[in-house]
């Protein structure tokens, strides 16, 4: 393994971004200028890669030659995600510690908003919604729904439960974290899907404060090489241990925390026969599918529904995307946005107009979405666009 450059001598830094990255290419780039570019200055960013063979570290390192705050970590071994984000926890140096993918992107004021939002509700966690865009042209969509408008902090059993009981699941969201909590907390390697959730959910158990805005300052691309949108028997199977081994570590726990546990465990478990049954289907064992169907006969319907929407997608034309627009944006003038509210001025408890973002994000077509910003309301708007390219006031005469 090898870590370049060497942590620089003075005061730590604020932020230390964690990014892990395995073969992002070119995505990489804007996930950087994301970081780079945020409003708070003061931070390092640890580049993890986990292997890459294409030309992503080829990029990292020519932005290491114009800003020095980025350090990289190689190793020639792919060892998944939760041993990458590790390797960078290992020599991150902030006083809080964030994680955003090499192929996402995130808002240019996010952490400064995350870190005002935690100092007003004393939280040692704070995490926002995720806007997903997709690179199939489908339209963007929220990860925390349309019902979500105010922030709200979260317990260790509404942890456990997200995504079990109707409600939103929040293991994908990428929080801050305090380094004075977090101290030797590290993912379990054993994990290679779900170690997000995993590590937040030690942290809640251990007393931790966590909270959730509901701006979606984190972009969220979604595309078929996303290690988090495929399951297996491997990876459910880890998830059921997982769960187990952390129940026996951390009890006896509170009996609403506990029957939270038993919800999941459930779930888990059942999507662990159903993946069994699917790997079954694929290496057409045909003993062992009629086995695993008679002990879940309501697997039949699920299996029969995805292969029906997978039939129904490859069959579908495709639609060809429009040319991205040029938007002039303003609080007064060109395409209306809500005015601009600084970060002191923020009520964390009020309602946010988050359908307006989501909205912007899915003018974006082919190629880059251009935007004329006249004013702070129309540049902080312009942030929830992913990869925009921001011009100057002025071209909006010329266009």
């Amino acid at each position: 393994m090898s870590i370049l450059p060497e942590a620089p001598a003075g005061a730590a830094p604020l932020i230390s971004v964690v990014m892990a990255n395995f073969e992002a290419g070119e995505k990489i780039v804007h996930a950087l200028h994301s970081v780079l570019r945020q409003s708070v200055s003061d931070l390092e960013v640890i580049v993890s890669d986990d292997g890459s063979g294409d030309d992503s570290l080829a990029h990292v390192r020519r932005l290491m030659e114009v800003d020095g705050r980025i350090r990289l970590i190689t190793t020639d071994q792919n060892g998944g995600p939760a041993r990458c984000r590790n390797r960078a926890l290992d020599v991150a140096r902030g006083r809080w510690i964030a994680v955003v993918d090499s192929d996402d992107i995130i808002h240019p004021e996010r952490f400064e908003r995350l870190l005002a939002a935690a100092a007003a509700h004393d939280a040692d966690i704070v995490a926002d919604d995720l806007l997903l865009f997709f690179e199939d042209g489908s339209a963007p969509r929220l990860m925390l729904g349309e019902g979500v408008e105010r922030s709200f902090l979260v317990s260790a059993e509404r942890w456990v439960l997200a995504g079990t009981d109707g409600s939103p699941a929040l293991g994908y969201l990428k929080p801050l974290i305090s380094a004075e909590r977090l101290k030797a907390v590290r993912y379990d390697e054993g994990l290679r899907i779900g170690e997000d959730f995993d590590l937040i959910l030690r942290l809640l158990l251990d007393g931790a404060r966590m909270l959730i805005v509901p701006e979606p300052f984190y972009l969220y691309r979604r595309h078929s090489g996303s290690i988090s949108h495929r399951l297996s028997v491997a990876d459910m199977e880890a998830m059921v241990g997982r769960q187990k081994a952390l129940v026996g570590a951390f009890g006896p726990l509170d009996g609403r925390i506990e029957a939270a546990f038993r919800q999941r465990l459930s779930g888990l478990e059942q999507g662990l026969a159903y993946e069994r049954l699917v790997a079954s289907v694929k290496a057409r064992r045909l003993a062992s599918v009629l086995a695993l169907v008679a002990r879940n006969p309501g697997h039949v319907g699920r299996l029969w529904s995805s292969f029906a929407e997978g039939r129904q997608r490859r069959a579908a034309p495709a639609q060809a995307a429009l040319p991205s627009p040029v938007l002039v944006l303003g609080a007064g003038a060109g395409e209306m946005v809500p005015a601009y509210v600084p970060v002191s001025l923020t009520d964390w408890s009020a309602p946010a107009k988050r359908e307006i973002w989501r909205g912007l994000a899915a003018r974006r077509g082919t190629g880059a979405v251009r935007c004329i910003p006249l004013d702070a309301a129309g540049r902080y708007a312009a942030g929830f666009i992913p990869e925009v390219v921001v011009a100057a006031p002025e071209m909006a005469e010329a266009s």
